[in-house]
C-alpha cells in the first residue's frame, strides 16, 4: 500500500501540511509506504489546455508534475491537503488539479486514478465553507473513478501552528489516515 500526500499551501509548515503529515502518519501505522509533495517548493507549470495529454496520454510539459504523475500512478491512495484562500483551494492546488488532466481522458472515460481511495484536507482562517468547497472537490474526484473516504479540515487556523492546539483536528486526521489505507 502507498499513499501519496500534496500539500498545497505556501507555508512552510503550514497548518494544512501538518494535518497532511498526521494523515500519512495513520497510513504508515497500518504499514503503508507514504511520500509528500509540496506544490509550492516545486517547478510545477500550469495546464496549457493544449489536450496533448488527451491525445497521447502523458504532459506534454516536462516539469516537476512528472514526478507526482509517477508517485500517484503507483499509489493506492491520494492526500489532497489545501488551505482556502478567497473561498477556494490555493492556486497551487489549482495547479495541481488543472494538471491532473494528463491522468484522465477525458474523450474514452479512461483514468488513471480509478480505484485510487482519496482523503481530503483543509485548514481556513476566517469563514466557514471550507468544507463545502472541498465536499465539492472530492464528488469531481469520485467522477474520475476515485473512491472518497474522507475529509478533515477547520477554521480559525490562520495563526501558523494553530492546529497543533486543536487536538480533535489532529486525532480525525491520524484516524482518516489509518482508514485510508
Amino acid at each position: 500500500m502507498k499513499v501519496v500526500g500534496i500539500v498545497g499551501s505556501p507555508r512552510a509548515e503550514s497548518n494544512t501540511e501538518i494535518l497532511v503529515q498526521k494523515v500519512l502518519e495513520g497510513a504508515k501505522s497500518k504499514g503503508a509506504e507514504v511520500e509528500i509533495f509540496k506544490i509550492n517548493d516545486m517547478n510545477i507549470n500550469w495546464c496549457q489546455g493544449c489536450f496533448y495529454c488527451q491525445q497521447y496520454g502523458e504532459c506534454k510539459q516536462k516539469d516537476d508534475m512528472q514526478l507526482i504523475y509517477k508517485a500517484i500512478k503507483s499509489a493506492d491512495a491520494l492526500v489532497i491537503g489545501t488551505p482556502i484562500y478567497m473561498g477556494h483551494v490555493t492556486a497551487q492546488t489549482k495547479t495541481f488539479l488543472d494538471r491532473l488532466l494528463a491522468m484522465i481522458n477525458v474523450f474514452k472515460g479512461d483514468s488513471a486514478l480509478k480505484g485510487k481511495n482519496l482523503a481530503i484536507i483543509y485548514s481556513q482562517g476566517r469563514g466557514n465553507d471550507g468544507e463545502t468547497v472541498l465536499k465539492e472537490l472530492g464528488t469531481r474526484l469520485s467522477n474520475f473513478g476515485m473512491k472518497f473516504v474522507g475529509i478533515v479540515g477547520g477554521n480559525g487556523l490562520n495563526e501558523p501552528g494553530a492546529v497543533k492546539k486543536k487536538e480533535d483536528l489532529l486525532k480525525a486526521a491520524y484516524q482518516l489516515g489509518t482508514r485510508i489505507v
